[in-house]
């Protein structure tokens, strides 16, 4: 009678199980960028118009306007295509973003600052902003600590 409680059978599992996290993170991140580009793009002309209010002088508000949407459409678009610890640098860099963005809000250096985020998310309060892009900061990131030791790995660094 085979052990279900050996030590090999319990590391393949854990093995597949964090392969699987991985996998489900992004997924999630994919989900995520998707959606935001989408909402914003829905709804263009109420986002231009959020984006015009934003704390920031006019020529960066432009330079924001085009370049949010290209680049979480970048980073949905490399996690989709297995570009993944590219599209997880980008998905962590707007992360941080964004999370400097609603820390500024949050301790009042930014005042009334507009949400141009889209769909659901710009329904969240600013103090549940920030904890959902903590949540995506450690999703963020163990996916990235999992494909870098995949890499070390193979690459016999390790």
């Amino acid at each position: 009678m085979e052990n279900i409680y050996s030590h090999k059978r319990t590391h393949i599992s854990y093995k597949s199980l964090v392969s699987n996290l991985n996998t489900i993170g992004i997924f999630l991140l994919t989900l995520l960028w998707s959606y935001a580009v989408f909402a914003k793009l829905a709804d263009l002309k109420l986002y231009q118009l959020q984006m015009k209010e934003q704390p920031f002088p006019y020529s960066i508000q432009q330079l924001l306007t085009f370049l949010v949407p290209i680049l979480e459409l970048t980073a949905a678009t490399l996690l989709i295509f297995n570009k993944h610890k590219w599209g997880l640098w980008l998905s962590l860099t707007l992360i941080l973003g964004f999370t400097i963005y609603i820390t500024l809000i949050l301790t009042h250096v930014f005042p009334n600052a507009p949400c141009s985020c889209g769909g659901f998310i710009s329904k969240m309060s600013w103090k549940s902003h920030l904890y959902f892009n903590m949540l995506l900061f450690f999703i963020n990131m163990g996916c990235l600590i999992k494909i870098t030791r995949q890499e070390r790995r193979l690459s016999g660094k390790e």
